[in-house]
């Protein structure tokens, strides 16, 4: 009996250990898959350098993903039930490092490069969204959720920040020659990728994971879905991530505007925006949570206080001079990363405060996805018109825009505390 009973708990703690090395290795994979299509938000001046092209073109790219990703999110979800997910993940993470090996080569060519950003909504979005998140859900039972999220994000940003600071390594020690450092950048993403895929092929177990649920999927109920749409919450909740997305475009011009306005160095400026970019989440998406639970008991309330913040720290980089020391600039830059991440880390969590039923979350959150990311599909090409046709006056456009757009999301966040009241 004892004998038994150490058996099954060696077992149990064998399978902790491979679900944690699951954890990772999709933290991991997912990590290293944004990195390409977002490039502009770090390594913006290099681009445009190396590229040879102007601001609304490269601003075009992040148009095409986003609307590719939007088309894709529903097909997506189709394979992603009806396919073994190991092998969704593979072809996501093996396609997108030969996707970063193909621009690394044709970089020059706009033609091609606006192809391998259409593609990387295939590799990154489609099925590889819904097959990676569906696998964290079912890692953990209900008790566990939180910690896996959280592990999840962490590595998440572990690795998209080992692949940010490899790469601005890379642009560093060949500052002398743009186009040697900027494919060295590049190629390191794929092989980063590469590794990704070779830890979900040996990490990855599909009965594992999805135990008897792999290889099933629910009768896709129509009636169902079309309700989602009448739930006051759901648009609450999609408003308020159209205004994170919103605030995070408007944050990644905070790169150019730093070392072309204010006047630092542009591998400062790409190692601040790194940070804001990706580490900010180990501070932000925490902080948020607790506000939340700990001092308002509310989530939407957390959710004004985020905005605000947003808007301050937005608005501080209206009347700094430029000039201002480095050591100030990347203070504020951070202070703007944890803000937008103590927005985003509970954007989700207002489900239940705002009495969207548990069996419809699904649905709600990928209406809210939709909806959310709606202004990739056309910020960025106005963003880089408006440098395009007004110089530095563009980003006084920019500016002003995000913050009238996170007002908005603070009167949505009010109007959500009484939605929650009224319940």
């Amino acid at each position: 009996m004892y004998k038994r009973r150490g058996f099954m708990e060696q077992n149990g703690a064998h399978k902790k250990i491979r679900r944690l090395l699951i954890l990772m290795s999709l933290g991991i994979a997912y990590g290293f898959m944004f990195v390409l299509p977002y490039m502009k938000s770090t390594f913006y001046d290099q681009m445009i350098a190396a590229m040879e092209v102007n601001n609304e073109q490269l601003g075009s790219l992040m148009s095409i993903y986003a609307i590719a990703c939007t088309v894709s999110y529903l097909p997506g979800g189709w394979i992603a039930d009806r396919f073994k997910p190991k092998t969704v993940l593979l072809f996501s993470t093996f396609g997108n490092a030969i996707l970063c090996f193909i621009f690394m080569m044709t970089y020059k060519n706009f033609f091609m490069v606006r192809m391998i950003w259409l593609l990387c909504a295939f590799t990154g979005g489609f099925a590889f969204w819904p097959a990676i998140m569906k696998g964290i859900r079912l890692l953990g039972d209900e008790e566990e959720q939180g910690r896996m999220f959280g592990i999840f994000e962490g590595m998440n940003g572990v690795a998209s920040l080992l692949v940010s600071f490899i790469m601005v390594g890379l642009l560093s020690l060949f500052s002398g020659d743009l186009i040697t450092g900027f494919k060295g950048a590049v190629g390191s993403m794929g092989v980063l990728c590469l590794i990704s895929g070779v830890l979900i092929l040996i990490l990855f177990n599909d009965k594992l994971v999805y135990g008897e649920e792999n290889g099933e999927s629910e009768k896709f109920n129509t009636r169902q879905f079309m309700q989602t749409f009448k739930i006051p919450g759901v648009w609450i909740m999609a408003i308020l991530m159209f205004g994170y997305v919103t605030t995070s475009a408007v944050a990644s011009y905070l790169t150019p505007y730093s070392t072309g306005v204010l006047g630092i160095s542009a591998v400062a400026a790409a190692t601040i925006g790194t940070i804001r970019t990706y580490g900010c989440r180990f501070l932000g998406g925490p902080i948020g949570g607790w506000i939340a639970d700990k001092v308002f008991h509310s989530v939407c309330k957390e959710q004004m206080l985020g905005h605000i913040l947003c808007i301050i720290g937005i608005g501080v980089f209206l009347v700094i001079p430029g000039g201002t020391p480095t050591g100030i600039i990347a203070g504020l830059l951070i202070l703007v990363g944890v803000f937008m991440f103590t927005v985003k880390g509970t954007t989700f969590s207002v489900q239940q405060e705002l009495g969207i039923p548990l069996h419809v979350s699904g649905s709600a959150v990928a209406i809210a996805t939709l909806i959310g990311y709606l202004p990739d599909m056309f910020m960025h090409t106005m963003f880089g018109n408006w440098l395009d046709r007004y110089g530095n006056d563009g980003y006084t456009r920019i500016f002003l825009y995000g913050i009238a757009i996170t007002v908005v999301c603070v009167v949505v966040a009010f109007i959500g505390v009484k939605v929650s009241k009224r319940r």
